[in-house]
């Protein structure tokens, strides 16, 4: 494997945490909903991540959600990680986001019990006794008001579970605002060349010195360069199946707003490039997670972003 690829890292705020600028989400790694790899290949796809540089990775606590033998939820992609890196753990910032009750409706339930059930939960299957950076996953803007939720990570935070505590939202602003002004360390939030409305935003947590995450960098694919009409999608692929399933007049439109964006860009690989360098040259944003699905993405996502940084 080539491991020419020099990472660069970042502050995340004022936690203290020097992150890869380009780190992991697992979400597309744990099965289920979506096709993956076999957990073997997953789990040295991880591995050779961390060889690379990447230090961050993140896991919803329905990532590769499945009932086992008992009937109770459990994350396959927290699994994965809890394999990958048992005995790596102390190169590793493990993000996790509880609080959604499955990934398909995105139900949730902010009530503490199952918050902490949710986290403890975590603990066993990443097979640590603490958390870096735990966020509530996706709340309503009533419930980020409230405050409710965070006070339960607070407690965690206070009784060293929890190194950093926050939000993870979508692309959302108002949610983001609402957030930053409360005592938080970390939020993750969407952004990108579709998906600007959180600016503003962004340079609001800068100033309060809150570390930013952005997910979606390349929205799911979108902004890969890969696809730019409904033919070119790999309708193998569950996540895209679902989607005109269940959204196709949403996917052609963006599909039509993609085809616009690429028309300056000679191949695909500029159009990520750009893609990457639109959020990583934010003012304010530590790390773009990225969901991998194999090696070379690895490599070349990092690759480009020693270009644009």
């Amino acid at each position: 494997m080539d491991l020419s690829v020099n990472m660069r890292f970042r502050k995340l705020g004022n936690t203290g945490f020097d992150v890869s600028v380009v780190s992991f989400g697992t979400w597309q790694l744990g099965g289920g909903r979506w096709r993956t790899a076999g957990s073997e290949e997953n789990i040295e796809l991880l591995r050779h991540s961390l060889d690379l540089g990447i230090n961050l990775y993140d896991a919803a606590v329905v990532y590769g959600q499945y009932r086992d033998t008992s009937l109770n939820l459990q994350s396959r992609s927290q699994e994965l990680l809890g394999e990958a890196f048992g005995k790596s753990r102390s190169k590793v910032f493990y993000c996790i986001k509880i609080g959604q009750f499955d990934e398909f409706s995105h139900r949730a339930l902010f009530e503490p019990g199952r918050l902490v059930e949710q986290f403890q939960q975590s603990l066993r299957r990443l097979k640590t006794d603490y958390i870096d950076i735990c966020l509530i996953h996706a709340p309503s803007l009533t419930e980020v008001r409230r405050g409710a939720a965070l006070g339960v990570v607070k407690t965690l935070q206070a009784l060293s579970l929890v190194r950093a505590v926050g939000y993870s939202f979508e692309n959302e602003p108002h949610h983001v605002l609402s957030a930053i002004r409360q005592d938080i360390d970390v939020i993750m939030l969407q952004y990108n060349m579709l998906d600007r409305e959180c600016a503003e935003a962004i340079e609001k947590a800068r100033v309060a010195g809150i570390g930013i995450l952005v997910g979606g960098p390349l929205k799911r694919g979108y902004l890969s360069g890969q696809y730019q009409s409904i033919n070119d999608l790999p309708l193998e692929d569950d996540y895209w199946r679902w989607n005109l399933d269940h959204n196709p007049g949403k996917v052609e439109a963006t599909l039509s707003q993609v085809r616009d964006l690429m028309r300056p860009f000679s191949t695909a690989r500029d159009f990520r490039k750009h893609a990457l360098q639109f959020v990583l040259t934010k003012v304010g944003v530590a790390s773009a997670v990225i969901g991998h699905r194999c090696i070379s993405e690895v490599q070349e996502n990092i690759q480009l972003s020693e270009e644009v940084v």
